[in-house]
């Protein structure tokens, strides 16, 4: 999928990542959702990278934005 079709999925709440990305083991990896707001609603996409304790924005290259291999990351919890 492209990252058109990737971010509208992000903000359904859906957490999504490029197929590339690394895997830091079976239970841990790097994806991006969406943060929600005060009143439930998606403000922003951030970068969350298992085994850390903060939430960047999610920050797209280009090499990105012109991927196909977007996929959503089924089996994690969405972030709140």
């Amino acid at each position: 999928m492209n990252i058109i079709e990737a971010v509208k999925l992000a903000y359904e709440g859906k957490k999504i990542r490029r197929k590339s990305w690394f895997f830091i083991d079976e239970e841990s990896c790097v994806y991006v959702y969406g943060n929600r707001g005060l009143k439930d609603e998606i403000i922003n996409l951030v970068q969350h990278i298992e085994g850390s304790k903060g939430k960047e924005v999610a920050i797209f290259f280009d090499t990105d934005v012109l991927a196909e291999d977007w996929e959503v990351l089924e089996g994690y919890d969405e972030e709140n």
